[in-house]
C-alpha cells in the first residue's frame, strides 16, 4: 500500500481492517460512551441516523449513532490533550466515516499542521485502520 498521498488526499476508517485484525470498532465506540452505552439489542445492528444539519438519513450501527447523538457534539469529544491518532479517529467517526483530507481534519481538530496530520494519517493504519479512501467520494 504505497499510494502517493498529500494533504488533500482523503482518508477514511477501513472498517474491514478492524475485523481482519481481530479488533472491534464498536468496542472503541463503547469506550467513548463510557457507562452510557446501551446494552439492549444488537449494538452492531444498522439503524437510521438523521443528520441534524442536512436531514439526510444514513445507516449506521446503533453504537455509532449513540456516539453521534450523545457525545460528538460535546466540547470534550476531541481535546487538545488526547493522542493525535485518537483525535483523527474521532474526527472521522464524527464525520460518519466520510473521507476527510489532512486539511479538513486540521480544521476540525485544530492541532498541528496539515503536513503533521498527513504523517499521522500515513501511520494510523497500523493502529486504527485509517487509510486513503480510494475511489470514495469525499
Amino acid at each position: 500500500m504505497h499510494l502517493r498521498t498529500d494533504i488533500q488526499t482523503p482518508f477514511h476508517i477501513d472498517l474491514d481492517w478492524w475485523s481482519s485484525h481481530g479488533r472491534s470498532l464498536d468496542r472503541y465506540l463503547r469506550e467513548i460512551l463510557g457507562g452510557q452505552a446501551a446494552e439492549d439489542g444488537n449494538p452492531a445492528a444498522l439503524v437510521d441516523y438523521i443528520d441534524p444539519q442536512t436531514a439526510e438519513v444514513f445507516q449506521l450501527t446503533a453504537m455509532w449513532t449513540q456516539v453521534l447523538t450523545q457525545r460528538a457534539h460535546r466540547a470534550d469529544f476531541i481535546t487538545s490533550t488526547m493522542p493525535m491518532t485518537n483525535a483523527v479517529l474521532r474526527a472521522l467517526i464524527e464525520n460518519r466515516n466520510r473521507p476527510m483530507s489532512a486539511v479538513q481534519i486540521h480544521r476540525r481538530i485544530n492541532r498541528g499542521s496539515p503536513q503533521a496530520l498527513l504523517r499521522v494519517l500515513q501511520s494510523a493504519h497500523q493502529q486504527y485502520g485509517i487509510a486513503p479512501a480510494r475511489g470514495d467520494k469525499g
